[in-house]
């Protein structure tokens, strides 16, 4: 032990005397850094527009009792007065934001047909879906392997490069203990950092603590533990520098660049998703076709759906506010099955890739911070869900006024439901992607020791005959 002890505070000079290993470290950090103040600020500004919204559905109300300063038709209040739709972050999303600065995190409703209001929003820029966030998560999934890959891709040809590693050997050691001591120096250096820019993240965030801390860290360091596993594989190959920074890099570039764009056209084709542009088209198309339709027409197939308003006065005149809005209402009973099919092609998409993950311990690592972090696909799908049952709920509470024909007072305002959503952690993808990742640092590990020891075994035999 004491002369691991040695070896371990030999790195350590070798380290500080490294000034190359010293500013790829640094930079690091500051990455990390960077990345926990673009997270934090990203989802604090979120957190200041969603309070905004407030104050704005209060300015609507009072510029509603302005424009219908008595008893009103609450056609007028369902076609003026909008309220909001909104999902709340977790308070982890600060550190994985994963889709919430792509998704819309709130919406703008009214009572009108809901789902060309749902999808209205949905055009991103393509390329800020493809290079991700700037958070801490990133930094961890994407930049931290470059820096172990910096340390340790000449842990053991550095040695026989300089001619110290016969030296090394002549002495009480192995060149298994020579290998581990420098591997644990990396690994606790690489650690602290994690663990100092985690903690960060969670003070400077004001993170909730529960259990993801321990998943949080559990996660950090068996990813960090599978890289260096893959350096640990290509150092006992035994080659030169170059060639074992070539490999890594390599590996890198497959698994966090390569992998993940195949699995992206892989899924794509054998889950294809249909355009939501389509489905709003057809229910615009089935709503502007309600205008030329016979209102008697209309009427019986909205109270096909609702009978309890079908004994309700007969529509007399051009137009009725409770003819339009019956007619909005089909138009989202039209795209109700495309609407089905379009939310459960992307559930079935993103089930597609949390199988094939498994091909990719990065994708993998950030599937599990965005479901931890509440900040992923299915979040962004409850959230829709639970915007379409408020609308449901807006429905229910306007159609008495129309169908029996009750005025809409100020006082009505009080009562309209109001929205609220929160991201929740989903633990079963986390726990399914931490016991993969678990297996793959295990499987790199094995191969990587067994290569070892055949190497080893073979210079042995060299060296006896």
């Amino acid at each position: 032990m004491r002369t691991f002890r040695i070896l371990i505070k030999y790195e350590w000079l070798n380290f500080r005397a490294d000034k190359g290993l010293l500013i790829l470290t640094a930079l690091t950090l500051f990455a990390g850094l960077y990345g926990i103040y673009y997270g934090t600020t990203e989802i604090e500004r979120q957190r200041e527009n969603i309070a905004a919204l407030d104050v704005l559905t209060e300015h609507n109300v009072e510029e509603m009792k302005v424009k219908f300063p008595g008893d009103a038709d609450a056609g007028d209040i369902g076609y003026y007065h909008s309220t909001f739709a909104v999902n709340h972050p977790d308070s982890w999303a600060s550190l994985s934001m994963g889709q919430r600065d792509v998704n819309p995190y709130y919406l703008k409703l009214r009572l009108l047909n809901l789902q060309s209001q749902l999808y209205d929003t949905e055009n991103i820029n393509p390329l800020k879906v493809l290079s991700g966030n700037f958070d801490l998560a990133f930094v961890l999934v994407y930049l931290f392997p470059l820096l172990i890959i910096g340390l340790c891709f000449n842990i053991l040809s550095a040695e026989k490069e300089q001619g110290t590693l016969p030296l090394l050997l002549s002495q009480p050691v192995g060149l298994p203990m020579v290998v581990g001591a420098k591997l644990t120096f990396r690994l606790l250096l690489v650690l602290g950092l994690a663990l100092l820019l985690s903690v960060t993240a969670i003070v400077w965030g004001q993170v909730v603590p529960d259990v993801r801390v321990g998943m949080w860290l559990a996660v950090v360091l068996l990813y960090c533990l599978f890289w260096f596993g893959v350096a640990y594989l290509v150092a006992a190959l035994q080659k030169n520098s170059a060639f074992n920074a070539v490999t890594l890099l390599g590996v890198w570039l497959l698994l966090t660049i390569i992998i993940p764009a195949l699995l992206n056209v892989y899924v794509a084709v054998k889950q294809p998703v249909p355009q939501a542009l389509e489905l709003t088209i057809k229910q615009r198309e089935v709503v502007h076709g309600g205008w030329d339709k016979p209102k008697r027409e209309t009427m019986n197939k909205f109270f096909a759906l609702y009978p309890q308003w079908a004994d309700t006065t007969e529509i007399q005149g051009r137009f009725a506010w409770r003819w339009y809005y019956a007619f909005q209402h089909l138009g989202d009973v039209a795209v109700e099955d495309l609407a089905r099919d379009y939310q459960l092609s992307l559930q079935a998409r993103h089930q597609l890739v949390a199988q094939l993950n498994v091909l990719s311990v990065p994708v993998n690592v950030q599937g599990i911070f965005n479901a931890m972090a509440g900040s992923d696909l299915p979040s962004h799908l409850a959230f829709l869900q639970s915007a379409t049952r408020h609308h449901d709920s807006l429905r229910q509470y306007y159609y008495p006024f129309l169908f029996n024909q009750v005025a809409f007072t100020h006082a009505d305002y009080e009562r309209e439901p109001r929205h609220t959503f929160t991201s929740t952690p989903d633990f079963a993808t986390a726990l399914s992607g931490l016991v993969k990742l678990f297996l793959s640092v295990l499987l790199v590990f094995a191969v990587g020791f067994l290569l070892f020891r055949v190497k080893v075994a073979g210079r042995s035999s060299v060296a006896i005959a």
